[in-house]
């Protein structure tokens, strides 16, 4: 009896253990406001939000239900008659297909600055979902706005403020209420992203994640910052910096913030293949003629590997292709597609649209932690995605001159094996120059208890100075942190004031 009691507390222990720490992350409380069922109840729960008796979350619900109505009606007269666009000319609220409370958006388990302030109306979140645009992930794309209900003689009217519009302004429209979290936090919690670990030894399930996403409706008045995370990552390491220099008006009213996503277990030409890709496929989509320099320079940020992956895109390949790979001049039997890849993979050149770098603990030179006997062990059991086994290796056995065996080519493929001081990668990286057109800095991890060592002996852990280190840094910045500096304030502040140096 005793053992039964035992075994219920046990189990309620547990249940209770789950319910703490899985509840608060769920996003659940954070729903679409449901739209009225007609015009009248619209303009009636309009006029209940400006009553002084009105409580204040009462009014808010009232107004962003509004605004759904509004949205979801698609209907011109009456949108006309009740909203008042008070933004970018490009953007089209009635474009957009749902409304969230800012306020509704759950707050626990964030552990930043929630960058909001008081102020008239109700701070809301805009949401599109599009299906056939590559550059927006299938959560959608937000919009910070702030809905003012104004008395009119005839009817209510809603003045709806875009935040991202430099035109409102803290200092020219500081009356009104601001979220400037809410969006990220919304996003952050519901996109389903590339899975951190499970990715990096089976990359076949997320190879159709790979991509460029954006989180706000794309600005051709604005320049695009791309941050390019690092291995054992996602997209979700950027939520501070995003958070943090958003909130900048200086960086917000002259920036959009994208990122790049790829799971890290694949070779590092390949997923700098993609990107490369993705930036020509944005170039097309944006900016087809060239002309909006807004989009001839683009800022790369790439923590570690993800930096390695910037700097492919600024540098040029000098050599022929790598002997393990099979080479379509030397054998005309290979199949066009093994050529195609062979050849986007390791024959690259400067993209002229980037204007400028920022290296954040990028092991330009390797990291020792590669050639660890753990790393090698985690190495062996990647598994190389099929579209690249089937291309590559259907070109090494059709070529007789190759003297490696399929596994050992496969071997030096993979992504902890690229980023070892004697790769094939990190050697071809000191003999093909960055672009001495592209500016570049390099923001530098040498530990929390290396004040006192010379730089050269200094290391974060994974990357030391000397591997980080580039002699023709524009700036370079040490942080006394461990290889996570990216997400610390002083890394964030820093990339800021190079931001904020590029605009000019």
């Amino acid at each position: 009896m005793i053992r039964k009691i035992k075994t219920v507390l046990t189990f309620e222990v547990l249940i209770f253990v789950l319910f703490t720490t899985i509840v608060p992350s769920c996003s659940l409380p954070s729903r679409h406001a449901r739209a009225f069922n007609s015009e009248q109840d619209l303009e009636a729960a309009l006029i209940d939000s400006l009553a002084l008796e009105t409580k204040k979350n009462t009014s808010q619900k009232k107004i962003s239900r509004s605004l759904a109505t509004l949205i979801e009606s698609k209907d011109p007269a009456i949108s006309e008659t009740h909203l008042q666009w008070v933004g970018r000319k490009e953007i089209d609220p009635m474009s957009f297909s749902h409304v969230v409370r800012s306020n509704a958006v759950i707050r626990t388990n964030w552990s930043q600055k929630w960058y909001q302030s008081e102020g008239l109306g109700t701070p809301l979140i805009l949401l599109k979902k599009t299906k056939d645009n590559r550059f927006i992930s299938e959560i959608g794309e937000t919009l910070p706005v702030t809905a003012v209900v104004k008395s009119t003689e005839k009817n209510p009217k809603i003045l709806l403020y875009d935040l991202l519009d430099p035109k409102n302004d803290q200092t020219k429209v500081p009356r009104i209420a601001r979220d400037y979290t809410a969006p990220i936090n919304y996003l952050t919690r519901r996109t389903k992203l590339i899975p951190k670990i499970l990715a990096i030894i089976n990359a076949n399930r997320y190879m159709n994640r790979i991509g460029l996403r954006r989180m706000n409706p794309y600005d051709p008045n604005k320049i695009p910052v791309i941050l390019i995370h690092g291995f054992k990552a996602n997209p979700r390491a950027w939520v501070n910096l995003i958070n943090q220099l958003q909130a900048d008006p200086e960086i917000r009213n002259h920036y959009q913030f994208w990122t790049f996503s790829y799971p890290t277990g694949i070779p590092l030409h390949y997923s700098a293949m993609r990107l490369r890709k993705e930036l020509q496929a944005m170039q097309k989509k944006y900016d087809p003629n060239g002309k909006n320099p807004n989009l001839q320079k683009i800022v790369l940020v790439g923590h570690s590997m993800g930096g390695i992956l910037s700097r492919l895109m600024v540098s040029k390949n000098i050599k022929e292709l790598p002997p393990w790979v099979p080479s379509p001049i030397n054998n005309p039997q290979l199949p066009h597609k093994p050529k195609n890849l062979a050849t986007d993979m390791f024959i690259f050149k400067p993209q002229e649209y980037i204007g400028r770098v920022i290296f954040i603990a990028t092991p330009h030179r390797g990291t020792k932690i590669a050639s660890l006997k753990v790393s090698r062990m985690i190495n062996s059991i990647i598994r190389i995605p099929i579209e690249i086994q089937n291309s590559l290796l259907s070109g090494l056995r059709l070529n007789p001159d190759i003297p490696f065996e399929e596994a050992t080519a496969l071997m030096k493929l993979k992504s902890i094996n690229n980023v070892s001081p004697n790769s094939y990668l990190i050697r071809s990286m000191q003999s093909e120059p960055i672009s001495t057109k592209v500016p570049f800095h390099s923001i530098i991890g040498i530990g929390k208890f290396s004040r006192k060592k010379p730089l050269t002996e200094t290391t974060d852990l994974v990357v030391s100075y000397q591997s980080a280190h580039l002699k023709d840094a524009k700036s370079e910045l040490t942080v006394p942190a461990w290889h996570d500096l990216h997400k610390y304030n002083e890394t964030i502040t820093e990339v800021g004031e190079i931001l904020k140096q590029h605009k000019n």
